[in-house]
């Protein structure tokens, strides 16, 4: 069999199995990968060959865009199935403790703001209450000493 006749029984198998799109993109994924082994050395019969059937292929990618498979099993050339092993780490629910301490640091910045604010405004009142009421009273009480004593 040659890489032609690969594609177009794989074709003939996913078609009206799965969207136009997943055809396309699961025809174009083998060709690739045929034309990357060959430039690796391999000839054509070899990669064919260690792919497998197109057929059992195209049954896999049907299985996975359905959702029945869930990596659980593996079809032989002789249509029976056969339980594998998950190789892949299972999708556990953990907390994101970056995104906690980020949110954590946001909210501690947000208070200690709110802090320095109040502080900054009770300290200003302080110094003007304590200094610039004084200060503008003893400034207008020689202001108008100035005034009054100028006039003579």
């Amino acid at each position: 069999m040659n890489r032609e006749q690969f594609l177009d029984e794989l074709k003939c198998a996913l078609a009206g199995e799965v969207s136009a799109n997943v055809m396309m993109e699961s025809l174009s994924y083998y060709a690739n990968y045929i034309d990357d082994e060959v430039k690796h050395g391999k000839s054509v019969d070899e990669v064919i060959e260690e792919l497998g059937k197109p057929a059992l292929i195209a049954k896999t990618i049907i299985a996975a865009q359905s959702g029945e498979r869930n990596a659980d099993y593996e079809y032989t050339e002789d249509g029976h199935t056969r339980t594998v092993r998950h190789t892949s780490p299972l999708k556990s629910h953990s907390f994101d403790l970056s995104k906690i301490i980020s949110r954590i640091a946001l909210v501690f910045l947000i208070i200690l703001f709110i802090i320095l604010f109040c502080l900054v405004i009770r300290v200003g009142v302080w110094v003007l209450v304590t200094f610039g009421i004084p200060i503008l009273l003893i400034m207008g009480i020689v202001y108008l000493i100035m005034y009054f004593a100028g006039e003579k």
